[in-house]
C-alpha cells in the first residue's frame, strides 16, 4: 500500500468533531423514533391479546430468576457501602436515630429501582440484543415474515411482559436486601439497634415513596426491553456486528435509565 493510499483510508476514518457529534445525534434520533414505533407496536398486540403466554413465562425465568443472584449481591454491598458512609456522617451530627429513614427513603426511591435496572440491563438486554441481531444476521427473522409471524408479536411481546413482571419484583428484592445490610450496618458501625432503625423507617417512608419506586421498575423495564429488542432487530452485518449491538444496548439502557430516574426523581419530589 503507498502512503497516497494510506493518508486517504485514514481521512476517511478520521472525522471531525462537528461531524461525529452530527452522526451520534442522527443515530440517537433514529433509535429512539425506533424505539417509539417497537413500543406502540407492542402495546398493540398486548391490547389484542395476542400474547404468547408460554413464551412469557421462559423470559420471566431468564430475566428474573436468573437474575436474584447477581442482584442480590450488587443490593447488599451496594446497601453495605452507603449505610456505612450515611452512619458515620449521622453518629458525627448526633442524628444516629435517623439512619434508618436516611437509607431507606434512598433505597426506596433511588438505589433499589436503579439497581435492578442497570443489572437487568447489563446481564438480560445485551442478551437480548445478541439473540435477536444473530437472527437478523442469520435470517431467521425474514424466515418468520415469510411464515407471516410478526417479529413483535413473535419475539417482543413476551420479553416486554416479561419484564414488566420481573423489574418490579427485582426492584423490592434489592430493596429489601439493601435494607438487611443498613440495618446490620447501623447495628455494628453506630449502635442503632435495629428495632429504632425500623422505627425510623416507619416514621421517614411515605406511601408516595412506593409509588415512585413502582412507576420507575415499570420504566426501567420498558426501557432494556424496548430499546434491546430495537437495536437488535434494526442490526445488520457480520459477526463483529452483535458485539457492537450488545455494546450499544448497554450504553443507550443504562444512560436513559439514569436520565428517566432524575426526570422522576424532579417530578414526584414534594416536601416531606
Amino acid at each position: 500500500m503507498t502512503f497516497s493510499s494510506t493518508s486517504k483510508s485514514l481521512a476517511k476514518i478520521s472525522l471531525s468533531p462537528l461531524a461525529f457529534v452530527e452522526k451520534q445525534f442522527g443515530q440517537g434520533v433514529e433509535l429512539i423514533g425506533q424505539c417509539i414505533l417497537l413500543f406502540f407496536q407492542t402495546l398493540y398486540y398486548i391490547i389484542k391479546g395476542e400474547i404468547d403466554w408460554h413464551e412469557t413465562f421462559r423470559q420471566s425465568y431468564m430475566i428474573g430468576v436468573k437474575s436474584f443472584v447477581v442482584v442480590s449481591v450488587t443490593a447488599l454491598f451496594v446497601g453495605f457501602a452507603m449505610s456505612l458512609q450515611i452512619a458515620r456522617e449521622l453518629v458525627l451530627f448526633g442524628g444516629d436515630t435517623a439512619i434508618g429513614g436516611v437509607v431507606s427513603l434512598a433505597l426506596i426511591r433511588e438505589i433499589g429501582p436503579i439497581t435492578a435496572g442497570v443489572i437487568v440491563a447489563g446481564r438480560v438486554g445485551s442478551a437480548i440484543a445478541a439473540e435477536l441481531t444473530t437472527m437478523m444476521i442469520t435470517e431467521q427473522i425474514d424466515a418468520l415474515k415469510v411464515m407471516r409471524i410478526d417479529p413483535v408479536q413473535f419475539l417482543v411481546v413476551p420479553r416486554y411482559l416479561a419484564g414488566l413482571m420481573m423489574m418490579p419484583v427485582l426492584s423490592i428484592y434489592a430493596m429489601f436486601i439493601g435494607l438487611l445490610a443498613g440495618i446490620m450496618i447501623a447495628h455494628s458501625a453506630a449502635n442503632v439497634p435495629p428495632a429504632t432503625f425500623l422505627d425510623s423507617v416507619k416514621q421517614t417512608i411515605l406511601d408516595r415513596d412506593f409509588t415512585v419506586h413502582f412507576e420507575k421498575s415499570l420504566l426501567n423495564a420498558t426501557i432494556v426491553i424496548i430499546f434491546s429488542c430495537a437495536i437488535g432487530l434494526h442490526t445488520r452485518g457480520g459477526a463483529e456486528d452483535v458485539g457492537l449491538a450488545t455494546t450499544r444496548t448497554i450504553v443507550w439502557t443504562m444512560t436513559v435509565i439514569f436520565i428517566v430516574n432524575y426526570i422522576v426523581t424532579s417530578l414526584t419530589y414534594a416536601p416531606r
